[in-house]
């Protein structure tokens, strides 16, 4: 069997990893889990919660050893493997925990304005909350524990078996997951991680029943695609391009300091990372001038012996050229770099400068093409009304801020902002919040993955109607005879029209529920 290798992008070291798994093993694999699952559907919420408990000590216990990993696959700073990582994760175990405690998974239906008739009737509905079967996570490289690892805990929360497929990038956190589901006294085989290349091609034909995927926009249209000659539903988490509106009357000292992590936390490889940063004349010189010495005061390296590096590298030697490529496109819209612009050839490994760039036209053609990497963009605006236009004139809609010290006005424009998510005074952190829904718009996805939203899109809403046969018959049944146009008629009526007859009608009704 092939084993796969990580390379470290912080300093190139190479660290052997997992069996790749075979494609055509993958069918079989969902088949076992499958297995597996139908057994841990039945297993109570409660000790659901037990387990859950075990995954989180863990993850707390042995942070160390995980944020290590996390950095040979990444080569993130060390901060980072703890904050944007470990912490999600343990975060969203301890949501887990408190839903699991309160979720109703079998709960009564509220007929609203059939209520009366059903009552009347002897009928009653309930939802049933049932797990999907198995789970398929096809996950990326930028977070390769908080994103396949908080889905996960969602999915088995909810009774689902799980197969994830990490970034050919990022194997060792990969196995790492598998190992602490089964450490926490998870079923053996209920989370499985396959490995390699051509096997998330193969997940999606292989049979899971909903797949969630973490990616750019292309690949994620293609398995849209691939999955839709089954019908199987898909949640997509895609691509994005966040636009942080500064208005006039903003804190321009925490607005730059936030602006500087938003934008070059992980090295500018995050989906809601700020990349379009817009400032109301009257205060954009200031901010300009604040932010470009703040970047150029950032270090940039191998952060995990030393803890004063912010920037990391980028995940490979592809993605270190197409930053490249992408500033030659910048400059040939007319933008002009305020400092970076480069790859940084000091550093043994894929470091790739701290981006700004300013001067692009607003209807710039590059708007639209997703960074995905440390390079931000700075632009002015007039007033509110072209703020909007323009944070949403992108095709990307994942999340977005606006900074001001009014409030109010600053709640009217994110109201008005298309995005999954609109912070006011603050960037790109919610993903780290359970409770909140995490999910895009437009071209930036579909589906949520968080919050109790999110946890329901792990089940199905599986109806059951109760009829007591209080009544012989029901008056639409056939044979229809005389008088059946008529009650129906009256019924509506006297139920969804003005109310004209009422207790007639219902009697019409009544009498067309005996046998003749």
């Amino acid at each position: 069997m092939t084993r796969l290798v990580s390379v470290n992008p912080a300093d190139l070291t190479e660290t052997e990893g997992p069996e790749a798994t075979v494609p055509g093993d993958v069918p079989g694999i969902v088949e076992s889990i499958r297995n597996v699952q139908s057994r841990w559907c039945t297993v109570p919420p409660g000790e659901r919660i037990k387990m859950v408990r075990n995954l989180r000590m863990l993850l707390s216990d042995r942070a160390d050893e995980i944020a290590l990993t996390i950095h040979r696959d990444t080569g993130k700073p060390r901060c980072e493997c703890y904050s944007t990582e470990i912490l999600s994760c343990t975060a969203m175990a301890k949501y887990c925990e408190s839903l699991l405690g309160r979720f109703r998974f079998t709960e009564r239906v509220d007929q609203g304005p059939m209520s009366l008739m059903c009552s009347m009737l002897g009928r009653r509905s309930y939802i049933e909350h049932v797990p999907y079967g198995v789970i398929a996570i096809i996950s990326s490289y930028n977070f390769p524990l908080a994103i396949p690892f908080t889905e996960a805990l969602m999915a088995v929360s909810a009774g689902n078996g799980v197969i994830i497929k990490p970034s050919s990038d990022t194997p060792l956190t990969g196995a790492l997951m598998e190992r602490l589901f089964a450490e926490a006294g998870f079923p053996e085989g209920l989370v499985r991680v396959v490995n390699g290349r051509g096997v998330g091609s193969a997940i999606t034909s292989a049979g899971a029943d909903k797949i969630v995927f973490t990616g750019g926009t292309d690949t994620g249209s293609n398995v849209m695609s691939a999955a839709s000659s089954t019908v199987t539903p898909v949640i997509l988490e895609l691509g994005g391009k966040d636009a942080f509106v500064v208005l006039n009357d903003a804190d321009l000292e925490r607005a730059t300091d936030c602006a500087l992590w938003s934008s070059f936390v992980n090295s500018g490889q995050v989906c809601v990372s700020t990349k379009r940063i817009y400032l109301q004349e009257g205060i954009a010189d200031r901010f300009r001038e604040m932010f470009v010495a703040k970047v150029e005061g950032l270090r940039q390296g191998n952060g995990w012996d030393d803890e004063e590096v912010s920037v990391g590298p980028m995940i490979n030697e592809t993605e270190l050229h197409r930053m490249e490529e992408l500033c030659d496109m910048i400059v040939k819209e007319g933008g002009r770099f305020l400092t970076g612009g480069r790859r940084n050839d000091a550093l043994q490994g894929y470091y790739f400068r701290p981006t700004v760039v300013d001067g692009l036209p607003k209807d710039s053609g590059i708007t639209d093409v997703e960074m995905f990497g440390p390079i931000v963009s700075l632009y002015t605006f007039r007033d509110d009304e072209e703020a909007v236009a323009l944070a949403n004139g992108c095709c990307f809609a994942l999340g977005g801020s606006v900074w001001s010290n009014d409030i109010a006005r600053a709640r009217r424009l994110a109201s008005r902002m298309h995005a999954g998510t609109v912070d006011v005074n603050n960037s790109t952190y919610t993903f780290g919040l359970p409770a909140t829904p995490w999910g895009g718009r437009h071209l930036s996805g579909i589906g949520t993955t968080h919050a109790e939203e999110g946890f329901r899109q792990m089940m199905h809403p599986h109806h059951v109607h109760v009829d007591t046969c209080r009544f012989k018959r029901d008056a639409w049944w056939m044979p229809y005879r005389k008088g059946s146009s008529d009650a129906m008629k009256g019924l509506n009526e006297a139920f969804f029209g003005r109310g004209k007859g009422k207790v007639s009608a219902i009697r019409s009704f009544l009498r067309m529920t005996k046998r003749e």
